[in-house]
This record gives structure tokens, C-alpha cells and sequence, in this order.
């Protein structure tokens, strides 16, 4: 089954925090995006459901029962089928009603009661047609606090029957509980506002010793300071304004957690000792997962020294 349609989500959450570290600012970014992986996977679940029709997924070999059939006969069908729920007929056929193994555990006398004692009668019944979706199947059980429905084509003969079991294989099938990020590029970068300009030259010098020292390629150029790995792949840039003044870092890694990479630990720490006046970071993940579907987490905050708090927003689209 392909789905060739790209479906477009997007969410915005405004966040608030205290900080006593950028590195714990990038540990809460890292947790919510691995929280929004999660939401993900649901979201993803959904759209099977939206894509796949009852009929698809129903259990269409639908056993029936007469309503004047009693409930020690209905109690042999559920042993022999091993089906909670059953559509009843009347002696035409006509669907009348529905039974099920709640009913007779609560309303039957052994011996004594018929199924049209206990049933929930059709002006009761909550059915669905079988060209619905199987999403609007599963909103209608939530809805209706039912554990199946029975499947009626347009002149309402039955079909089959869907239930929560039905919904349940189908994720099953079509999802996993988990998903594998298949590529990911992460871009980080820091703006740094401070009235002591001199704080912008000392940081540059300072990461410049410290990216050197841990063996990085430091390559200077007319408007940034590119940082190359020994491999030769670009790692960071520190890049100048207009005066020649550091004016941000830019960080470029396919990790999802950068701070899994000691040495940017290490440039933060180097960055905190300088307490600029104010910080703003922009940090743009991409993702594309097994299933093929894409996300993008783009974060932009601002960190204030003065009160130790960060304001900004966390922005989650998803093109699946």
C-alpha cells in the first residue's frame, strides 16, 4: 500500500525556563525532541487509520444469532468462536440487535432468559458503514464507549463487524512501536549581544586555543573562522560582523544530541565564562525516520544572564 500524498503537520510550543547551564538548555531540547518522535510515531498511526477503510480491516465471516435463541445456546457459540460480540437477526434476517459477553455475564438466567432479553436493541446500536475510515471507526468506539461495531453496507445488510482488536492488529502491521532516525543534520547557532565588545574577542581566541588543542583544523578566512575535523569535514564556523568581531557560532553535526560531543561541552563551558548579557540560539534539527517521514524541530530562544531565564519557542513540523 503506498501513500503518495505529503500530509503537513505543525506544531508551535512556547517555552519558559530557568537555567543554570546552556548545556542543560540543550538536554531539555534534546528530551523533547525525542518526546516528539514519540508523538511521531502516534501521529503517524493516525494516518494509517485515515487511509485504510472499514472493510479493509473488519472481520467480514460475521456470526450471527436469532434473537428467540436462548442464552445457554449463546454461551456455546462464545466458546465455540471465541467472539465477545455478535449481531442478532430476527427470522428474517433482519439485523435487530447486538449481544454481548458483558450482557450475558450481567443479564442472563441460565435456562430462563432468551437473547432478546438481554441484547441491546438496533434503535441502540451504534454501526458504521464499511466505506468509512477506519480512524472515524475507532473515534466512533471512543465516542460511543463500545467495544465493536457492526458494518453495514448502503441498504444495511451486514458485512462484518469492526473492533478495538481490529484496530489494534492494524497498528501492529502498519507501525511499530518505535522508529530508527535514518539521517539526521543538526545546525546550531549562537548570537552573542554584550556591551563589552572585548567579551566577543576572547571567546573567539579562547575556542580557537581550545578547538586546537583537541587536534580540530582551524582555517582562517575574510568573514569567519571556518573549524574543519582531521577528516577534513566542516565542524564550525565562528563568523565576524562587520567590525571583525565575533558575531555567532555556527555548529554543524549529524547527531541528534550534540551534546554527546565532549568537545562541545567544552565550547559551552568556554562560552558561560564570558556571562554575555544575552544569548540567542537558534537550533534546527531535520530527521527523516524509516517510515520515510521528515521532521523538523526548530528551536529559538534567547538566555538572559541578569535573571537566569530563557524565553523562546520550539517549532515540530512533520511531512509525512
Amino acid at each position: 500500500m503506498y501513500f503518495n500524498k505529503l500530509s503537513t503537520i505543525e506544531r508551535v510550543y512556547n517555552i519558559g525556563l530557568e537555567h543554570d547551564s546552556i548545556e542543560y538548555l540543550f538536554t531539555y531540547i534534546n528530551k523533547f525532541i525525542l518526546e516528539s518522535e514519540s508523538d511521531l510515531i502516534k501521529l503517524y498511526d493516525l494516518k494509517i487509520l485515515n487511509k485504510l477503510s472499514v472493510s479493509q480491516i473488519m472481520s467480514s465471516r460475521v456470526v450471527t444469532v436469532n434473537e428467540n435463541d436462548s442464552v445457554d445456546f449463546l454461551n456455546s457459540v462464545i466458546r465455540k468462536h471465541k467472539h465477545l460480540g455478535y449481531p442478532v437477526v430476527d427470522s428474517d434476517k433482519e439485523l435487530v440487535g447486538i449481544v454481548t459477553f458483558n450482557d450475558l455475564e450481567k443479564k442472563s438466567v441460565p435456562g430462563k432468559t432468551k437473547i432478546k432479553d438481554i441484547m441491546t436493541k438496533s434503535k441502540n446500536l451504534v454501526t458504521i458503514r464499511c466505506d468509512e475510515s477506519a480512524l472515524a471507526a475507532q473515534k466512533l468506539m471512543i465516542k460511543s464507549k463500545v467495544g465493536r461495531l457492526i458494518v453495514l453496507d448502503e441498504e444495511n445488510n451486514i458485512l462484518g463487524i469492526i473492533s478495538k482488536t481490529d484496530i489494534l492488529k492494524t497498528n501492529e502491521i502498519y507501525s511499530k512501536k518505535t522508529t530508527k532516525i535514518k539521517d539526521c543534520k543538526h545546525i546550531t547557532n549562537l548570537y552573542f549581544y554584550d556591551t563589552d565588545v572585548k567579551k566577543l574577542e576572547r571567546l573567539k581566541d579562547n575556542i580557537i586555543v581550545l578547538m586546537s588543542a583537541r587536534g580540530y583544523i582551524i582555517s582562517e578566512k575574510e568573514d569567519y573562522v571556518e573549524v574543519k575535523s582531521r577528516d577534513w569535514d566542516a565542524f564550525a564556523k565562528l563568523v565576524k560582523n562587520n567590525n571583525g568581531e565575533l558575531s555567532h557560532i555556527s555548529i554543524d553535526t549529524k547527531l541528534l544530541d550534540i551534546m554527546s560531543i565532549k568537545v562541545i561541552k567544552e565550547m559551552m563551558k568556554t562560552i558561560e565564562k564570558e556571562k554575555f548579557e544575552e544569548i540567542v540560539i537558534t537550533d534546527h534539527v531535520t530527521m527523516v525516520n524509516e517510515k520515510s517521514a521528515i521532521q523538523r524541530v526548530i528551536t529559538d530562544f534567547a538566555l538572559f544572564e541578569d535573571s537566569k531565564r530563557t524565553f523562546g519557542t520550539i517549532t515540530v513540523r512533520v511531512d509525512m
